[in-house]
């Protein structure tokens, strides 16, 4: 009895890991889908936003729209598609596939946990761009360009006093060019690139392995990183697309998310499923206790129970023989 109860427990302990995994990856998908729903119905205009109004003749707001260094085109590519190319390459170069273990004992689960931190990643960079967005709306602060982009119609009869509504003429630009010189604060430029320079940056630090062969590379990838947000932000001050406010609070709110997404969501890169993690063959303790382990100990207690009732019978045998 004691033999079925114990084997009953090692099924019931290996299901209970695969039942729990596939809840959280539908909650995860459920997630995902209400971010992007939220995040397009902000981004496409369909909520109003705030009209704060301007001074006349203000020269915060009198720059010409001279474009920018950084596209949307290229931010995408360096703080989307970028960090999973880093994440592979660094994975497949520094970690031997058996290294990452799963609740089930399997292993060369190497692309699942990868994936597993790009998701976490990619949450935390939506969740990031909606709320930049809502606060653009609740604001509606004027970008350094508003009087070229928008050509407000009051501004022909303006004096020296404060417009408190206006309507732009500007039918040259697509009608969202022209209702984003309304949303400079804050710069989502900005809060993007922060983002991604603090988590590859923490990244670097916890998954490449102290090893002389990155112990002077890793010191380069986290000054490359952290460029990135430099330069991001500071190209939106001289292209006169944000105020210098509205880059320090996008990189503030950059910042905060990347801390929450990596010691939360990502539990600072430590394996979510494993015991041990050996880079090169070196051991690298994450603090984790795998189901692996536990089930080589039930096993382990489950021959020992068995082994110890065959040792008693045989002894019962000998006393009935003598």
């Amino acid at each position: 009895m004691a033999e079925m109860r114990e084997s009953e427990n090692v099924k019931r302990a290996s299901v209970e890991p695969l039942s729990k995994l596939l809840m959280l990856n539908i909650h995860r998908r459920h997630q995902y889908s209400v971010l992007v729903v939220l995040l397009t119905v902000v981004e496409f205009g369909v909520l109003p936003h705030n009209q704060i109004g301007f001074f006349c003749n203000d020269p915060k707001i009198s720059f010409k729209f001279t474009g920018d260094t950084i596209s949307m085109g290229l931010l995408i590519v360096g703080s989307i598609v970028l960090p999973l190319i880093v994440m592979w390459i660094c994975e497949c170069i520094c970690h031997n596939p058996d290294s990452y273990r799963t609740t089930t004992g399997c292993t060369g689960s190497r692309a699942k946990q990868i994936w597993s931190w790009y998701g976490h990643y990619a949450v935390g960079i939506v969740t990031l761009t909606f709320v930049c967005d809502v606060i653009k709306i609740l604001i509606g602060e004027p970008r350094p360009h508003f009087f070229d982009t928008c050509r407000p119609r009051e501004l022909h009869n303006c004096t020296d006093g404060y417009v408190h509504s206006f309507t732009c003429t500007n039918t040259d630009d697509a009608y969202w060019f022209v209702s984003d010189s309304s949303k400079s604060f804050p710069s989502g430029h900005s809060a993007l690139s922060s983002f991604t320079a603090i988590f590859l940056m923490w990244y670097f630090q916890n998954r490449l392995p102290k090893r002389m062969s990155t112990f002077i590379l890793k010191p380069w990838l986290q000054c490359i990183a952290l460029s990135w947000g430099l330069v991001c932000s500071l190209t939106r001050i001289a292209d006169n697309r944000h105020h210098w406010w509205d880059v320090l609070a996008g990189d503030i709110l950059g910042v905060l998310f990347a801390i929450f997404a990596v010691k939360v969501l990502c539990e600072e890169f430590r394996l979510s499923e494993g015991g041990v993690s050996r880079a090169f063959s070196e051991p690298i303790e994450n603090g984790h206790i795998s189901f692996d382990d536990k089930r080589h100990q039930s096993v382990r207690k489950l021959l020992s129970n068995t082994s110890t009732d065959m040792t008693e019978g045989r002894e019962m045998r000998d006393v009935t023989t003598t």
